[in-house]
């Protein structure tokens, strides 16, 4: 056989080849995605998600296995089977407003970029030295056409964010003081001076420095400082991280005043529940409502909820007895309070789907509080196959509701013409009436004759207090009894 004949008949069953891990697992090499090396040690990630610590070093599988895996970074080495996309690891900054070149960034700073393979979500960065081999594999004299600008990054760029020194971050040791304390004072936003913010923050047209952009991107530039442990995380306390900000951006550039507070907290709140760039626990913020949660030891994956602080004693025993979790909101569920406890269903219960039980008021602000409870579990990472109103009108006689309930909104109609009666708000009315065609209950509307064509039309409302809690007790625990409706089903 020649030597040609005898390379390809190799190359064409290397990925059969069998692997075995430091453990003795043993693995083929169609299994593996990439290749990475950590702290002196060197792995191998599969298909299914799983990481093996290896034997040898990088260097000896890519030797070993010329033809099949490409090395791209120092620390990586990729299957070239598996690759299905080159992305921008950062875009070009805005006109004017460059961020200043690394060392590394001379000459062909263009082909650093990131790939996306079969088998993973992780992104294997390219550096400038394995970026021609890279085009080589893949038959291209560029990288920078393949594919757009990184989602990521597209969303970072519109959103003004800046990734200040993100290359040097990337590479950077946490445990070497002096490169963070080199690396911090190359980039810390927070001691920028007003030069420097102008040249990156400047308002349009003026010669201002746009606070809200500046407030944007320290908090970024924070949360990704924590994230690499360069940074120490919040003493739990929010607006201390304010204070941690203000005091030095006065110093060096005196750019905030003690009114900018407000811009701070809108912002942060923006950035976590309007942009999800990251959670409020990745700053270390504690939760003022953890004592008012539970894990259930039984069924964790099954939910006891209540808006109200006052049925506190009521969940807690209810769901002791039962052996489920449950969690007191207080009014609309806090979204770092469903952060903290999501994350500790998810380490109790994992991905299996979640059936909640919930105590809400029969009013508008109460169906909002249940919906957003819902919406909360499922922004960070649960299924909710099913939920269970413990109270609704189906509980009360008419007598009861004549009694109890209270008005929600009134406001007046003639035709296609409606007026809210103050203190209610057009918004209030537009509300209740959305609220009121869900419901469908002749028992929650009143209307009066007002003349000449009008009418005044109240819709009701019943607090969940109202409810006998042993009634709600008791469809509890025939819920409990009841087989969950899979996923996808309506709501109860």
């Amino acid at each position: 056989m020649s030597q040609d004949l005898e390379t390809r008949v190799e190359r064409l069953f290397l990925p059969e080849r069998p692997l075995f891990s430091r453990d003795n697992q043993i693995f083929r090499i169609k299994e593996t995605v990439y290749l990475c090396g950590d702290g002196g040690k060197c792995y191998a990630v599969l298909e299914n998600g799983k990481r093996l610590e290896l034997v040898q070093n990088l260097n000896f599988y890519e030797i070993e296995f010329k033809g099949y895996f490409l090395r791209v970074h120092r620390s990586y080495l990729v299957a070239m089977a598996r690759i299905a996309g080159v992305y921008e690891r950062y875009p070009e900054a805005d006109a004017g407003t460059p961020e200043p070149p690394s060392p590394r960034d001379k000459g062909g700073a263009e082909d650093e970029c990131e790939l996306g393979l079969s088998g993973t979500d992780d992104r294997i960065p390219v550096t400038v030295t394995y970026a021609r081999d890279l085009k080589k594999a893949m038959g291209v004299s560029s990288l920078d056409h393949l594919v757009p600008e990184h989602p990521l990054d597209k969303a970072l760029r519109l959103y003004e964010l800046i990734d200040f020194g993100w290359r040097e971050l990337y590479v950077l040791d946490p445990k070497d003081a002096p490169a963070v304390e080199a690396f911090r004072k190359k980039w810390d936003i927070r001691q920028f001076t007003r030069e420097r913010m102008l040249s990156y923050f400047r308002q349009f047209g003026v010669n201002e420095i746009n606070k809200k952009r500046v407030i944007k991107n320290i908090i970024y530039q924070m949360f990704r400082w924590i994230k690499k442990g360069i940074e120490p995380p919040s003493d739990g306390n929010i607006r201390s991280l304010w204070y941690r900000i203000k005091a030095v951006l006065a110093y060096h550039s005196d750019v905030l005043g003690p009114g900018d507070v407000d811009t701070f907290y809108n912002t942060l709140q923006e950035m976590v529940e309007d942009q999800n760039l990251f959670r409020y626990k990745d700053f270390g913020f504690m939760d003022m409502n953890e004592p008012y949660r539970g894990i259930g030891a039984k069924s964790p994956e099954i939910i006891l909820a209540s808006e109200k602080l006052g049925h506190y004693l009521f969940i807690k025993k209810l769901a002791a007895e039962a052996g489920v979790s449950f969690i007191c909101m207080k009014g609309e569920p806090a979204v770092i309070s469903l952060e903290y406890f999501s994350d500790d269903l998810m380490q109790t219960c994992g991905d299996k789907p979640k059936t909640v039980f919930c105590i809400s008021d029969v009013d508008p602000a109460g169906y909002s509080i249940e919906g957003n409870l819902v919406a909360g579990l499922q922004r960070n990472g649960h299924q909710v196959a099913r939920v269970v109103k413990l109270v609704d009108t189906s509980i009360f006689t008419s007598e009861e509701i004549a009694i109890v309930r209270y008005p929600v909104v009134n406001f007046e109609t003639k035709g296609d013409q409606v007026k809210p009666i103050e203190p209610a708000t057009m918004g209030q009315v537009t509300k209740g009436r959305a609220w009121w065609n869900l419901l469908k209950d002749d028992r929650l509307i009143s209307e009066k004759d007002k003349g000449d064509g009008w009418k005044s039309v109240t819709i009701w409302g019943i607090e969940s207090d109202a409810a006998d809690r042993e009634i709600i007790r008791k469809r509890f625990q025939d819920g409990l009894g009841s087989s969950p409706s899979k996923p996808g089903k309506g709501r109860r």
